[in-house]
C-alpha cells in the first residue's frame, strides 16, 4: 500500500475529488434505480452505475488504494451479473449498494485528512457484496417487468474527472470586482441619459401645443439631441472597452494550466510499460499554457488513451530498441502550443511508428502514393481498426482511437495522425480556446441558416460553373491555390439548393481539415458574429454532422456544422451531376406532423423533411399532436416515444382508435434500443420504428417514402 508521503500532493487531491464525486454519482444512480417504475430505465441506470464503479476501480488500483478498489470490484461483479442476464436489482441489494457508496465516501474523508484507507476498509460491506456476487443471479435479482414510463426527474450521472468547483486567485477576483464596478457606473450614466431623453421628449410635446411658437424650441431640442448623441457615442466606446475587459477577465478566471490535463499520465506510462516489459518516460512541453478549464477536463480522457496507445503500440521492448541502435528507454512527448486562435496538442513517441502494411490489410486499401498513405493512417480512428495484430489486455480491439476522435469532435476540434520521420507516430489535436462562445460565419443552405466556426475558416471565395471537375472519382473544384475537394451543404443535408439558375458563380467557404483545405458550397454568406454554443443533448450525440446549436439574435436556431464531417463528405460525395440529377426529382408535397419534446430534434427532423419536399408542422407532445391532427390533419406522423403528457406509444394507439385518422402512417423515432420496445411500438400500430442512435437521414427519407 502506498503511503501519503509517496503520493504526489496534486495527484492525491485530484484522486480525493474523484472518489468523493464517484460516491455521489453512485448514490444518485441507486436512488434513481429505486425510484424508476420502468424496467428498461432501471437496466440503463444499472449500466451507468457499472461504468462508474469500473472507472473508480481503475483509478483506485492505479494509486494502490486497495480498500476502495475491492469495494468497486464486488459492486462491479454484482452489476455485471445483472447486466449479463438482463435482470434488475431488488430493494435489499440497492440498500447494499448504498452502503458501499457510503463506505467509499468515508474513504474520501480519510484521504482528505491525509490518511490512506487500509486494504480492509469497508470489510463488512465487502463481505456482503461478495456473498451476493457468489450467489449469482438467483439471489436478490428479479425479472424485468415493463410498466408504462413514469414522469421522472432527470438524475445527472456525471462522467467527468473534475467537480463543479474551481479555484480563482484573489488577484483575479479583485480584477473582476473592479470591472463589475465599472459596469455599475454605466448604470447611473444610462439613467442620466434616459432622463435627458425624457426632457427632450417633453419639450417636443410642448411644441405641438396650440398657440405655441416652436421657433426657439426647435433650436433647443436640436441642440439637446446633438449633445445627447455625442454623449452616447462616447459612452458606447467606453462601455465597449469595459465589456471587453470584463469578458477577458472572466475568460482568464476560467483558465487552468495545460499541465492539469496531463496529471496521472506519468503513472500510466510507468505502469503500462511495466506490464508490457518495456521502458518509457514521459515529457510534457507547454504545461504552463493557460487553457479553458472545460477543455482541460475534456482532454484528460483523450490524452490517457493516446499515451496508453503510444506505450502499447509504439514503444519497442529494450531488446528491440538496442538492436535498432536506440536507447532502451522510449520517450513520449505531450506538448501544447498556440496556433493562431486555436490550441494544438501533440502526442508523439519515438517508437516503431504505425504499421502501414497491417493497416492496409485491415482496411483493404492500397498504400501507393503519399495521399493514399495519409488516408490509410487516418483510418486508425475508425471503430474496429487496430494497429495491433493481436488482442491483449492493453490493445488490439480498435476502440481507443475511435473514442479520441469522438471526444475531440465534441470539443469542435479535429485530430490527425502522421508518421515521425525519425521513427514513431504523432497524433495532433487541434482545439478551440473556449467552448462557451464561438465566433461563427452564418451561411444559408437550402433556405436554412447554419454556422461554421471561424477558427476553421481560411477564406471565402466564389466558384465559377466551369471550375468543377472530377479527379480519380473524387469531386474537386479548381482554385488559384490548386484543385480542392468540395461538398455542397444543401445536397449533403438533402436540402434543395436555393440558388438562381442564372448565376454563374457559387459562394464557398474554404475550411481547414486534417486532410487539407476543403471548399464548402453554400447558397449565401450572411455575416459573422460571436454566439453562445449549446449542446444538442444526448439524443443527438451520434449525429456527427453538427457540433452544436445556437440561438441567433432574431430567435432562429442555427446548427453548427462539423468541419471534420464536411471534409469527410467532400472525399466521398458522388459526382456532382449525378447528385443534382437525383435531387431534381422532388418528393410529393405531403404534410408531416413531427412530434418531439426536444426543440433541437424537432428542428433537425423538420430540416430533413422540408429539404425532401414535405410540408412540416410540429407538436411538443402527444396531446398537442392529437389536437393538431383534429384541427389541421396530416398525411403522416413522426413521433418520439418518451414525451410528457402522452408518449409515442399512447399517441399511436389513439390514432389507430380514431375513425378519422386510423389509416394515418406513424413513424416512431426514439432513443430506446431494446427489441421489446420495438415490438411494443409496432404492436401499438406504428408503421416503422427507427432508433436515434442509428439515425441516418437517407434511410429515414426512404422509410417515409415507403409508408406514404
Amino acid at each position: 500500500m502506498i503511503t501519503p508521503e509517496e503520493l504526489d500532493p496534486g495527484l492525491l487531491t485530484m484522486f480525493t475529488q474523484e472518489v468523493r464525486e464517484r460516491a455521489s454519482e453512485m448514490e444518485n444512480a441507486v436512488l434513481a434505480i429505486e425510484a424508476s417504475g420502468d424496467a428498461d430505465r432501471k437496466r440503463h441506470l444499472q449500466e451507468q452505475l457499472l461504468r462508474v464503479a469500473h472507472s473508480l476501480k481503475g483509478a483506485a488500483g492505479l494509486l494502490q488504494v486497495r480498500g476502495v478498489e475491492t469495494i468497486c470490484h464486488w459492486m462491479e461483479e454484482i452489476l455485471s451479473i445483472a447486466a449479463n442476464v438482463g435482470l434488475v436489482l431488488e430493494r435489499s441489494r440497492l440498500d447494499l449498494l448504498l452502503s458501499a457508496a457510503d463506505a467509499i465516501r468515508d474513504a474520501a474523508n480519510l484521504l482528505e485528512s491525509g490518511e490512506i484507507p487500509s486494504p480492509a476498509h469497508g470489510q463488512d460491506v465487502v463481505e456482503k457484496l461478495k456473498a451476493v456476487a457468489t450467489a449469482g443471479s438467483g439471489d436478490g435479482l428479479k425479472e424485468a417487468h415493463h410498466h408504462p414510463p413514469m414522469a421522472e426527474p432527470g438524475i445527472a450521472i456525471r462522467a467527468t474527472d473534475t467537480d463543479g468547483s474551481m479555484r480563482v486567485s484573489a488577484a483575479r477576483l479583485d480584477a473582476l470586482l473592479y470591472r463589475s464596478g465599472e459596469m455599475l457606473t454605466f448604470n447611473a450614466v444610462m439613467r442620466r441619459h434616459a432622463e435627458q431623453a425624457s426632457s427632450l421628449r417633453e419639450e417636443a410635446r410642448k411644441m405641438r401645443a396650440p398657440g405655441s411658437d416652436p421657433t426657439g424650441q426647435v433650436a433647443s431640442v436640436e441642440g439637446g439631441l446633438r449633445q445627447l448623441a455625442a454623449f452616447l457615442r462616447q459612452d458606447v466606446r467606453l462601455m465597449q472597452s469595459a465589456v471587453t475587459a470584463l469578458d477577458e477577465e472572466i475568460r482568464l478566471a476560467r483558465t487552468q494550466p495545460f499541465a492539469e490535463a496531463c496529471k496521472g499520465l506519468g503513472r500510466i506510462v510507468r505502469d503500462v510499460a511495466a506490464a508490457s516489459g518495456k521502458r518509457a518516460e514521459l515529457e510534457i512541453s507547454g504545461g504552463e499554457l493557460e487553457v479553458d478549464r472545460s477543455i482541460v477536463s475534456a482532454l484528460q480522457d483523450s490524452l490517457r488513451h493516446l499515451v496508453r496507445n503510444a506505450v502499447a503500440h509504439g514503444i519497442q521492448t529494450p531488446e528491440e530498441r538496442r538492436t535498432a541502435g536506440r536507447p532502451e528507454k522510449g520517450r513520449i512527448l505531450v506538448s501544447a502550443a498556440m496556433r493562431g486562435n486555436r490550441m494544438e496538442v501533440r502526442v508523439e513517441d519515438d517508437g516503431r511508428g504505425l504499421n502501414l502494411a497491417l493497416l492496409s490489410a485491415a482496411t483493404g486499401e492500397s498504400t501507393h502514393g503519399k495521399q493514399a498513405e495519409a488516408d490509410i493512417l487516418r483510418r486508425v480512428f475508425e471503430p474496429g481498426v487496430s494497429t495491433s495484430a493481436t488482442v491483449t489486455s492493453l490493445s488490439g480491439r480498435g476502440i481507443g482511437l475511435d473514442i479520441v476522435k469522438r471526444n475531440v469532435e465534441k470539443l469542435r476540434g479535429a485530430v490527425d495522425v502522421s508518421q515521425v520521420t525519425t521513427g514513431g507516430a504523432a497524433f495532433t489535436l487541434t482545439l478551440p480556446l473556449t467552448l462557451a462562445t464561438v465566433r461563427v460565419l452564418e451561411v444559408l443552405a437550402g433556405g436554412r441558416v447554419f454556422t461554421i466556426d471561424t477558427t476553421s475558416v481560411q477564406r471565402v471565395i466564389r466558384i465559377d460553373r466551369g471550375d468543377f471537375t472530377l479527379i480519380e472519382g473524387r469531386n474537386f473544384v479548381r482554385t488559384p491555390a490548386g484543385p480542392m475537394p468540395f461538398v455542397d451543404v444543401s445536397l449533403w443535408l438533402r436540402l434543395q439548393p436555393n440558388r438562381s439558375p442564372a448565376s454563374e458563380t457559387t459562394p464557398a467557404v474554404v475550411v481547414d481539415s486534417p486532410s487539407g483545405s476543403t471548399a464548402v458550397l453554400v447558397d449565401e454568406i450572411t455575416g459573422e458574429q460571436e454566439l453562445l454554443a449549446r449542446s444538442l443533448g444526448p439524443r443527438l450525440a451520434n449525429v456527427r454532422r453538427y457540433s452544436g446549436g445556437m440561438v441567433l439574435p432574431d430567435g432562429r436556431i442555427a446548427l453548427l456544422l462539423n468541419v471534420a464531417a464536411l471534409a469527410e463528405a467532400a472525399a466521398e460525395v458522388r459526382p456532382r451531376n449525378e447528385v443534382v440529377a437525383r435531387r431534381s426529382v422532388a418528393a410529393a408535397r405531403r404534410k408531416v406532423l413531427v412530434v418531439d419534446d426536444s426543440k433541437y430534434v424537432r428542428t433537425l427532423v423538420k430540416l430533413i423533411l422540408e429539404g425532401a419536399g414535405y410540408d412540416v408542422t410540429m407538436a411538443t407532445d402527444g396531446t398537442e399532436a392529437l389536437k393538431q391532427l383534429r384541427d389541421h390533419g396530416a398525411d403522416v406522423v413522426v413521433a418520439d416515444v418518451d414525451m410528457p403528457s402522452m408518449n409515442g406509444f399512447e399517441l399511436t394507439r389513439a390514432i389507430r382508435q380514431s375513425d378519422r385518422f386510423t389509416g394515418t402512417p406513424v413513424v416512431l423515432v426514439t432513443g430506446r434500443e431494446s427489441l421489446e420496445d420495438k415490438v411494443k411500438g409496432l404492436r401499438a400500430g406504428a408503421n416503422a420504428y427507427l432508433r436515434k442512435d442509428q439515425f441516418d437521414a437517407h434511410d429515414f427519407l426512404e422509410t417515409m417514402r415507403q409508408v406514404v
